[in-house]
Protein backbone atom coordinates (compact mmCIF):
# COMPACT_ATOMS: atom_id res chain seq x y z
CA UNK A 1 0.00 0.00 0.00
CA UNK A 2 2.79 2.41 0.92
CA UNK A 3 4.59 1.63 -2.35
CA UNK A 4 1.46 2.48 -4.36
CA UNK A 5 1.08 5.81 -2.55
CA UNK A 6 4.72 6.67 -3.21
CA UNK A 7 4.40 5.77 -6.90
CA UNK A 8 1.18 7.78 -7.33
CA UNK A 9 2.70 10.78 -5.57
CA UNK A 10 5.82 10.77 -7.74
CA UNK A 11 3.96 10.22 -11.04
CA UNK A 12 2.83 13.90 -11.45
CA UNK A 13 6.38 15.08 -10.73
CA UNK A 14 7.74 12.70 -13.38
CA UNK A 15 5.17 13.80 -15.99
CA UNK A 16 5.86 17.47 -15.26
CA UNK A 17 9.60 16.89 -15.67
CA UNK A 18 9.05 15.18 -19.03
CA UNK A 19 6.76 18.02 -20.24
CA UNK A 20 9.26 20.67 -19.18
CA UNK A 21 12.08 18.86 -20.93
CA UNK A 22 10.06 18.56 -24.16
CA UNK A 23 9.09 22.24 -24.03
CA UNK A 24 12.70 23.27 -23.54
CA UNK A 25 13.74 21.11 -26.50
CA UNK A 26 11.07 22.69 -28.75
CA UNK A 27 12.07 26.19 -27.69
CA UNK A 28 15.72 25.46 -28.42
CA UNK A 29 14.81 24.03 -31.84
CA UNK A 30 12.66 27.07 -32.66
CA UNK A 31 15.40 29.44 -31.56
CA UNK A 32 17.97 27.61 -33.68
CA UNK A 33 15.64 27.66 -36.70
CA UNK A 34 15.07 31.38 -36.34
CA UNK A 35 18.79 32.10 -36.21
CA UNK A 36 19.54 29.87 -39.18
CA UNK A 37 16.59 31.10 -41.26
CA UNK A 38 17.66 33.46 -44.05
CA UNK A 39 14.33 35.27 -43.69
CA UNK A 40 15.09 36.15 -40.06
CA UNK A 41 18.65 37.12 -40.96
CA UNK A 42 17.79 39.29 -43.98
CA UNK A 43 14.09 40.14 -44.10
CA UNK A 44 11.56 40.12 -46.93
CA UNK A 45 11.02 43.91 -47.13
CA UNK A 46 13.32 46.59 -48.60
CA UNK A 47 12.77 50.35 -48.55
CA UNK A 48 15.33 52.31 -50.53
CA UNK A 49 16.22 55.71 -51.91
CA UNK A 50 18.11 56.29 -55.15
CA UNK A 51 19.97 59.61 -54.92
CA UNK A 52 21.09 59.06 -58.52
CA UNK A 53 18.37 57.99 -60.94
CA UNK A 54 18.37 58.14 -64.75
CA UNK A 55 15.53 57.91 -67.25
CA UNK A 56 15.16 58.80 -70.91
CA UNK A 57 13.96 62.21 -69.68
CA UNK A 58 16.93 63.11 -67.52
CA UNK A 59 18.38 62.79 -64.02
CA UNK A 60 16.61 62.75 -60.66
CA UNK A 61 15.89 60.50 -57.69
CA UNK A 62 13.55 57.69 -56.72
CA UNK A 63 11.99 55.92 -53.75
CA UNK A 64 11.02 52.25 -53.87
CA UNK A 65 9.51 49.47 -51.77
CA UNK A 66 10.20 45.79 -52.42
CA UNK A 67 8.54 42.81 -50.74
CA UNK A 68 9.29 39.12 -51.12
CA UNK A 69 6.27 37.01 -52.02
CA UNK A 70 7.52 33.51 -51.24
CA UNK A 71 9.56 32.20 -48.32
CA UNK A 72 12.36 31.05 -50.61
CA UNK A 73 13.11 34.59 -51.77
CA UNK A 74 12.64 33.76 -55.46
CA UNK A 75 9.83 36.19 -56.35
CA UNK A 76 9.25 39.75 -55.13
CA UNK A 77 7.20 42.73 -56.22
CA UNK A 78 8.71 46.19 -56.53
CA UNK A 79 6.99 49.60 -56.33
CA UNK A 80 9.30 52.46 -57.37
CA UNK A 81 8.34 56.13 -57.69
CA UNK A 82 10.73 58.21 -59.83
CA UNK A 83 11.11 61.94 -60.50
CA UNK A 84 13.58 63.23 -63.10
CA UNK A 85 14.44 66.54 -64.77
CA UNK A 86 15.89 67.31 -68.17
CA UNK A 87 19.26 68.83 -67.31
CA UNK A 88 20.27 69.07 -70.97
CA UNK A 89 18.87 72.56 -71.28
CA UNK A 90 19.68 74.42 -74.50
CA UNK A 91 18.13 76.55 -77.20
CA UNK A 92 16.02 73.65 -78.49
CA UNK A 93 13.93 73.58 -75.31
CA UNK A 94 14.32 77.16 -74.15
CA UNK A 95 16.48 76.11 -71.18
CA UNK A 96 13.39 74.53 -69.63
CA UNK A 97 13.97 71.62 -67.20
CA UNK A 98 11.01 69.45 -68.13
CA UNK A 99 9.99 67.31 -65.13
CA UNK A 100 8.64 63.76 -65.39
CA UNK A 101 7.21 61.54 -62.65
CA UNK A 102 7.04 57.76 -63.04
CA UNK A 103 5.36 54.86 -61.27
CA UNK A 104 6.76 51.48 -62.30
CA UNK A 105 5.21 48.49 -60.48
CA UNK A 106 6.92 45.24 -61.35
CA UNK A 107 7.97 41.71 -60.49
CA UNK A 108 11.53 40.60 -59.74
CA UNK A 109 12.76 37.01 -60.10
CA UNK A 110 15.86 35.92 -58.15
CA UNK A 111 17.22 32.71 -59.77
CA UNK A 112 19.27 31.82 -56.67
CA UNK A 113 17.07 33.49 -54.03
CA UNK A 114 17.32 37.07 -52.75
CA UNK A 115 18.93 36.01 -49.45
CA UNK A 116 22.67 36.44 -49.60
CA UNK A 117 25.43 39.02 -49.86
CA UNK A 118 25.29 39.60 -53.64
CA UNK A 119 22.23 38.58 -55.64
CA UNK A 120 20.99 39.08 -59.23
CA UNK A 121 17.39 39.61 -60.30
CA UNK A 122 15.49 40.16 -63.55
CA UNK A 123 11.88 41.03 -64.20
CA UNK A 124 9.28 43.09 -66.10
CA UNK A 125 7.71 46.35 -64.94
CA UNK A 126 4.92 48.54 -66.21
CA UNK A 127 5.86 52.19 -66.66
CA UNK A 128 3.39 55.02 -66.14
CA UNK A 129 4.84 58.49 -66.61
CA UNK A 130 3.44 62.01 -66.63
CA UNK A 131 5.05 65.40 -66.99
CA UNK A 132 5.90 67.93 -69.67
CA UNK A 133 8.11 68.51 -72.68
CA UNK A 134 9.26 71.79 -74.18
CA UNK A 135 10.18 72.22 -77.83
CA UNK A 136 10.66 75.09 -80.26
CA UNK A 137 7.83 75.80 -82.69
CA UNK A 138 9.14 77.17 -85.95
CA UNK A 139 5.61 77.92 -87.10
CA UNK A 140 4.99 80.35 -84.25
CA UNK A 141 8.64 81.25 -83.57
CA UNK A 142 8.27 80.47 -79.87
CA UNK A 143 8.79 77.71 -77.28
CA UNK A 144 5.88 75.45 -76.56
CA UNK A 145 5.55 73.40 -73.34
CA UNK A 146 3.10 70.50 -73.65
CA UNK A 147 1.84 67.83 -71.28
CA UNK A 148 3.34 64.38 -71.73
CA UNK A 149 2.02 60.94 -70.75
CA UNK A 150 3.60 57.57 -71.41
CA UNK A 151 2.56 53.99 -70.73
CA UNK A 152 4.86 51.09 -71.51
CA UNK A 153 6.90 48.17 -70.26
CA UNK A 154 10.55 47.57 -69.40
CA UNK A 155 12.67 44.58 -68.42
CA UNK A 156 15.06 45.38 -65.58
CA UNK A 157 18.28 43.75 -64.42
CA UNK A 158 19.16 44.26 -60.76
CA UNK A 159 22.18 43.60 -58.59
CA UNK A 160 21.49 43.51 -54.86
CA UNK A 161 24.31 43.92 -52.35
CA UNK A 162 23.65 43.15 -48.67
CA UNK A 163 26.85 43.79 -46.70
CA UNK A 164 24.96 43.50 -43.38
CA UNK A 165 21.63 41.88 -42.44
CA UNK A 166 19.79 45.21 -42.77
CA UNK A 167 21.88 47.54 -44.95
CA UNK A 168 21.01 47.30 -48.63
CA UNK A 169 22.59 48.64 -51.82
CA UNK A 170 21.42 48.01 -55.36
CA UNK A 171 22.03 48.86 -59.01
CA UNK A 172 19.19 48.66 -61.55
CA UNK A 173 19.10 49.00 -65.32
CA UNK A 174 15.97 48.59 -67.40
CA UNK A 175 15.11 49.10 -71.06
CA UNK A 176 11.76 48.91 -72.84
CA UNK A 177 9.29 50.74 -75.05
CA UNK A 178 6.02 52.64 -74.84
CA UNK A 179 2.53 51.53 -75.82
CA UNK A 180 1.28 55.11 -75.52
CA UNK A 181 3.41 58.22 -75.89
CA UNK A 182 1.04 61.17 -75.81
CA UNK A 183 2.38 64.68 -76.22
CA UNK A 184 -0.17 67.46 -76.02
CA UNK A 185 -3.00 65.01 -76.71
CA UNK A 186 -1.34 63.44 -79.77
CA UNK A 187 0.23 59.98 -79.83
CA UNK A 188 3.86 60.23 -80.94
CA UNK A 189 4.15 56.47 -81.43
CA UNK A 190 6.54 53.92 -79.96
CA UNK A 191 9.65 55.24 -78.25
CA UNK A 192 12.31 53.81 -75.96
CA UNK A 193 12.20 53.88 -72.15
CA UNK A 194 15.28 53.73 -69.93
CA UNK A 195 15.48 53.51 -66.14
CA UNK A 196 18.70 53.11 -64.18
CA UNK A 197 19.82 54.01 -60.69
CA UNK A 198 21.95 53.37 -57.63
CA UNK A 199 19.94 52.66 -54.47
CA UNK A 200 20.63 52.49 -50.76
CA UNK A 201 18.16 51.38 -48.14
CA UNK A 202 17.05 49.26 -45.20
CA UNK A 203 16.05 45.61 -45.23
CA UNK A 204 13.73 44.18 -42.61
Amino acid sequence: MIKKIVLLSTLPILLASIANAQSATENATTSTTEVASPIAAKGKNIVSLAPIQFTENGVGLSFSYEKGIDNGGIVAYNLPVIVTFNLNTNSSNGNHQDAMAYFSPGIKFYPTSSYGTVKYAIGPSLVIGAGEKTSYSYDYNTYNTQSKFIFGIIVSNSLNINPTPHFYMGIDFGFGFTYFNRLGGNNDGITGIVQSGFKMGYRF
